[in-house]
């Protein structure tokens, strides 16, 4: 039935298999197609319960034992790991998130059936050294979509996954990349709720610092290997293990956690450095260097630029439209060879095709699967700039083509960089009035009024005053219709428009555990007499502390203040002309200085205005969107309604410096 399923969805996507990257949207589409080709023979069989049944187990002349014993194990963790951001972006009602949610309960299933002890598909988890491998890429797999995989699982199969996991102690990794298997289930078991052992995950954390050779590349042990083990496992578990120790820490703050977190920024920058590396490595014609062992592995040996694509971390030198036309091209290339699939579409044992000599003993069908990494790519949405670009030379094609590129440098970690961000309030919390919600509060922390002649009237049923319009919010003043008293704040201003404030949920509080916060928004601000926007933070317990981001007082110049004391403000002021008709885009950033200070530094439209020191340290506060009137902006105000509009806002703060 699956099958058949399959084939109509495919069938719908595209037909036949498009290997030219025309736009965005074909080259998503043969992305998942070749994906669905690929892993489509395991995840169906698995769900009928037939994997050992139908798959086929090719090996090399030489095997190393019976590979039967771990091949099921390698097909399922690998494919799992591979499809798993695609996956999570979850069933919709296009027809790619029709054919994702077949897939997802496929996997459901293939999760179900290969842990539980009962089914002919149950998996080797414990005999020899390779179920330690396979059980971390399924692990891998479950991190990379716990909403949509382990969410979805019931109760007693969760059970047998934890069980399945933790029987893997018993096998002692190799002093090398196998560290890391060990440290990636105990990821998963912290991650799901179970006991994990955080020695294990220390111990392959701090071994692959002492590792690390330079230029973004580590040894696979002591040792440095000449292939592509850095993207097969060494660059991706490290970032999905330390997203698993920052998410605790954040979670808890308890400080075995904040250990790992400037590491882990290490880690990304690391790998951003080593997907450059990559992106470089592709040839004009879409092949690359069949460099060391494990190449049947064939196009998985891109997997960092793919992750770094889907992390949204691409070296700056490169673009989404390039890396996306690069790993089509490399797809399209082996996809190319006539016996990279068997007649019942099962992967072969080969390079460019079918060549079982080319393969190490260890290897055998099931480790194959592990080609489906390059596809992480997928789990950005369609609307992504991965998708959205135009098709775009990569590296070497420029250069062969005579284009001029951009030098290459080697990566030296720098003194200043930039932080680590991570991200509190993201640029879509405007998308609509669910998420709206999670993120932000209705009115000013303290309630409706403050010190100028508006009311906010703002809820969850009432949006005359405020309303979400296709990612950006609207904030709308009109003039009162009958008397509404006087303001409850000083200076007690007669109560003369209706309009709406928002406070964010979240707290800044730039600290030692978080000594950096940057805020932005894109706004259209009115300038007219009588109105009074606003972006700004305030104290929560006392005044001040205050930071105006962005203020405007009836006319076109925009106020960034910092109040020290009631008395003690610093002020930069900037004529933007075209603030109401146009979209500008206003930040801040807050950096520590000493348990004290921290620095304020104001930007508009990417300029930076200037910098104050202010004694804000250790100090929470909130932060505001308003349309207030009159007051500081002078009086009579409009007779007709204002519009204030905001888009793109975001809180970031800094993990790591």
């Amino acid at each position: 039935m699956y099958h058949k399923l399959r084939i109509f969805f495919l069938l719908l996507l595209l037909s036949p298999l498009r290997s030219t990257a025309q736009d965005g949207i074909q080259s998503r589409e043969y992305f998942v197609n070749s994906l669905v080709k690929i892993s489509g023979p395991v995840l169906e069989a698995l769900a009928r319960n037939e994997l050992k049944k139908t798959m086929p187990v090719e090996v090399t002349s030489h095997p190393w034992g019976d590979r039967k014993q771990v091949a099921y194990l390698e097909a399922f963790g690998r494919t799992l790991s591979g499809i798993a951001p695609w996956l999570e972006l979850g069933p919709d009602e296009t027809e790619e998130g029709k054919l994702r949610e077949m897939y997802i309960r496929l996997a459901l299933l293939g999760i179900q059936n290969a842990t539980d002890p009962e089914s002919p598909d149950y998996m080797n988890f414990t005999e020899g050294g390779q179920p330690l491998v396979d059980a971390a890429f399924f692990a891998q797999g479950l991190l990379r979509a716990p909403t949509q995989l382990w969410e979805r699982l019931d109760d007693q199969t969760r059970q047998n996954v934890l069980h399945a996991l933790k029987s893997t102690r018993e096998i002692s990794p190799a002093y090398s990349n196998w560290l890391l298997f060990t440290a990636m289930v105990e990821a998963a078991l912290l991650k799901f709720g179970d006991k994990a052992d955080l020695v294990r995950i220390e111990y392959g954390w701090n071994k692959h610092k002492e590792w690390y050779l330079g230029d973004g590349v580590y040894g696979d042990g002591p040792d440095f290997h000449w292939d592509y083990y850095n993207s097969y496992v060494i660059q991706p578990m490290l970032l999905d293990i330390g997203a698993v120790l920052r998410e605790q820490y954040n979670n808890t703050g308890a400080e075995k956690y904040k250990r790992f977190l400037r590491d882990y920024g290490d880690f990304r920058e690391r790998a951003k450095r080593y997907a450059a590396i990559q992106e470089r490595l592709i040839s004009p014609e879409g092949t690359y260097p069949p460099i060391g062992r494990s190449i049947p592995y064939r196009f998985g040996a891109f997997q960092v630029l793919s992750q770094m694509a889907l992390l949204g971390n691409l070296p700056d030198e490169v673009s989404p439209g390039q890396v996306r036309s690069a790993l089509h091209a490399i797809i399209s290339r082996h996809q190319q060879a006539p016996d990279m699939f068997d007649e019942n579409g099962w992967l072969t044992l080969g390079f460019y095709g079918r060549d079982p000599e080319i393969a190490e003993g260890y290897l055998s069908t099931g480790s194959l699967y592990l080609c489906t990494e390059v596809f992480l790519a997928l789990g950005l949405p369609p609307e992504a700039a991965f998708w959205t670009d135009n098709p775009a030379d990569w590296t070497q094609r420029k250069l062969w083509n005579g284009k001029p590129v951009k030098r290459d440098h080697a990566y030296y970690p720098q003194r200043n960089k930039e932080p680590d961000w991570e991200t509190v309030i993201d640029g879509r919390s405007f998308d609509n009035y669910a998420v709206f919600e999670q993120y932000w509060e209705y009115n000013y922390p303290w309630g409706t009024d403050h010190n100028g002649s508006a009311r906010m009237y703002a809820d969850n049923q009432d949006h005359e005053q405020l309303s979400l319009e296709g990612g950006m919010l609207h904030i709308k003043a009109i003039p009162v219709v009958k008397d509404e008293g006087k303001s409850s704040s000083p200076p007690h201003a007669k109560i003369r428009y209706r309009s709406a404030a928002i406070h964010a949920k979240h707290q800044i509080n730039v600290t030692r555990e978080y000594p950096v916060y940057k805020i932005s928004g894109e706004f259209r601000a009115p300038t007219t007499p009588g109105t009074w926007p606003a972006f700004w933070l305030t104290a929560v317990n006392g005044w001040p502390p205050e930071s105006d981001i962005l203020e405007f007082k009836g006319d076109a110049y925009n106020w960034q203040n910092t109040f020290i004391t009631p008395e003690e403000v610093s002020t930069v002021k900037k004529n933007i002309p075209s603030a109401a008709d146009r979209w500008h885009t206003y930040t801040v950033i807050l950096k520590r200085t000493d348990d004290t200070n921290l620095s304020v530094e104001y930007f508009v439209d990417g300029e930076r205005t200037g910098s104050h020191i202010a004694n804000f340290t250790g100090k929470p506060m909130w932060l505001i969107i308003n349309l207030q009137m009159e007051g500081s902006s002078g009086s009579p105000g409009p007779d007709t309604p204002t519009s204030y509009f905001a888009r793109n806002v975001s809180v970031q703060r800094s993990v790591s410096l």
